[in-house]
């Protein structure tokens, strides 16, 4: 009954019964209760939300009318309102939003009609506008056209899947999180051709991928120092390998160094980084493999 997410140092909390909760950092104002006070227990923000996400420091609100809001830091246009003014409470940016996703400086959105939009930070070309430019409102990803399906986006690399299944990707590629084969900036999107037209879901961390296929079978790609990716390596990736050892997933999600796993068999298992104990399974271990996090 409760759905997280998390930014650098703050969280969003959406409930069953469709209101926002936000605790933590609010220098920026992130949290979005009209103040930068940062919140020890969380605070209520918003009714009939649908969906959230957390970017570094600012936060995307997808409300139950398909209306897009966006708080919190604002320097290089993440919030997508025409300024660079950090905000305090959520500001409306957009209708018929259907899908939202928050990177470190920059923001993406899906729109009813299939079109996906960008605004934010653009060093690496991950609003995938074919620029490096800044956009302070938001700006359409031409190169994917019409009938997209799902977003995520990574520090500095956005994801797409578009409705024949295919995998695409933009922006910063040094450790092959794109999956494209290189490590190769991208300024537009290039599809990742490794996957075919089988990726179901798509998830970023702060420098790696993972995809869950149409057979439920999960890959990754791109940074793998503490072992991210799950093939049983450190080795960085930059086409997609299979995780090792679960046949099939209904959920992925990525953090910075370190990957969560739901299977089919309602199993929860955890890879990577563990030196802060965030792999759930009583050491600080690092795992090159799942590893199934204990009474869960």
């Amino acid at each position: 009954d409760v759905y997280k997410r998390q930014g650098y140092f703050h969280t969003l909390i959406l409930k069953s019964d469709a209101t926002l909760w936000a605790v933590g950092f609010n220098n920026y104002g992130q949290l979005g209760d009209g103040t930068t006070t940062t919140r020890l227990t969380p605070v209520k923000i918003m009714d009939q939300v649908a969906n959230i996400a957390a970017g570094g420091y600012h936060s995307l609100i997808l409300k139950t009318d398909g209306s897009l809001y966006a708080t919190g830091f604002n320097a290089n246009g993440q919030l997508g309102d025409g300024t660079t003014i950090d905000k305090t409470s959520p500001v409306l940016i957009a209708s018929g939003v259907k899908a939202i996703t928050a990177g470190y400086f920059h923001s993406a959105f899906l729109k009813n009609d299939g079109t996906v939009w960008a605004m934010g930070w653009n060093a690496y070309g991950q609003l995938g506008d074919g620029t490096k430019l800044d956009r302070k409102t938001p700006v359409q990803i031409t190169a994917l056209g019409t009938g997209n399906l799902g977003l995520s986006a990574g520090y500095y690399h956005t994801m797409f899947i578009k409705a024949d299944n295919s995998l695409w990707g933009t922006g910063y590629n040094g450790f092959g999180q794109l999956g494209d084969g290189t490590t190769t900036q991208r300024l537009a999107p290039v599809q990742i051709t490794a996957v075919g037209t089988a990726t179901r879901t798509v998830t970023c961390g702060a420098h790696h991928t993972l995809i869950i296929k149409t057979d439920g079978s999960i890959w990754a790609m791109g940074l793998n120092n503490f072992g991210q990716l799950g093939d049983g390596t450190t080795i960085d990736r930059s086409t997609p390998v299979k995780v090792a050892g679960i046949s099939a997933a209904v959920s992925v999600s990525a953090g910075y160094y370190h990957s969560v796993i739901a299977g089919t068999d309602g199993k929860i298992w955890a890879l990577g980084y563990n030196g802060y104990g965030q792999l759930g399974t009583g050491t600080t271990q690092n795992s090159l493999t799942p590893v199934q996090i204990p009474l869960l």
